[in-house]
């Protein structure tokens, strides 16, 4: 199971319901958060994004707000990609998941549309929920 978040625009304050305006990324469980990034508009790492959502609305897929405290404390602690979870392992990254060939030999990391910023967080310009 796992949470996609969203910046939202147009929110109206009496019923929350809100435009998407960019997908930021998902959490899953047992794995690093995977960040969805926008080459145009230079979100291509979690500094990035950090720097770009302290004056926006943060909001999950049930539509529930998402405080940005929080929420870089989420993203920086239990879904960082060095992250050592209660069970003793590592969190998993999306990315070197991606590179590593399955049964059949086939890898889909695709360095067109996927990467890895500074700090070790997964990216991909292609949508995914």
């Amino acid at each position: 199971m796992g949470t996609n978040y969203y910046v939202a625009s147009n929110l109206c304050e009496c019923c929350d319901r809100y435009d998407t305006q960019y997908h930021i990324g998902k959490s899953s469980g047992g794995w690093a958060f995977s960040f969805h990034g926008y080459r145009p508009e230079r979100l291509v790492s979690w500094q990035a994004w950090k720097e770009f959502l302290k004056d926006k609305v943060i909001m999950d897929e049930y539509g529930e707000r998402i405080d940005y405290d929080w929420f870089v404390q989420y993203i920086e602690s239990e879904k960082s990609p060095g992250f050592i979870r209660n069970d003793g392992r590592r969190n998993l990254q999306h990315n070197d998941e991606g590179r590593k060939p399955d049964k059949f030999g086939y890898t889909w990391f695709n360095p067109e549309y996927d990467w890895d910023d500074p700090e070790g967080y997964a990216f991909c310009s292609r949508e995914f929920s």
